[in-house]
């Protein structure tokens, strides 16, 4: 596929993630004294990642997202595969949790460390 097919491809995808990128805008809006919350990856999600380089699927696995708020307007997303089983019950993972998921995925990918390092520089919140 061409560059520029891909990246119109891209544009589309993000497109259609745009209420996903709201709910969870609701969601700390709703909870302000939450800073980071787990979910299951939205359709617009999965596409987009097969879209990109790499492996993008694993046997009995389900795609999930945990969310850091960084400012009331500021957020980074880490995906990562986790047990299709764990799935159930979203709205119960405390905070706890949800951190040490994003704190792991941080530890596990240079990348998503950057990403958070300078968007907390230039937008403010603790790294």
């Amino acid at each position: 596929m061409s560059t520029r097919v891909n990246q119109r491809r891209l544009e589309r995808l993000a497109v259609k993630n745009e209420a996903t990128i709201a709910s969870d805008r609701r969601f700390f809006e709703r909870r302000p004294d939450r800073q980071y919350r787990l979910r299951l990856a939205s359709a617009a999600e999965v596409d987009l990642n097969r879209a990109l380089p790499g492996i993008w699927s694993a046997p009995g696995a389900r795609l999930f997202v945990v969310v850091r708020k960084i400012s009331p307007t500021v957020r980074i997303r880490a995906l990562f595969f986790g047990p299709a089983d764990n799935a159930a019950d979203m709205d119960n993972v405390s905070e706890e949790e949800a951190a040490f998921l994003f704190e792991r995925a941080r530890r596990q990918n240079a990348q998503l460390a950057s990403i958070e390092r300078s968007t907390v520089e230039a937008f403010g919140g603790a790294a």
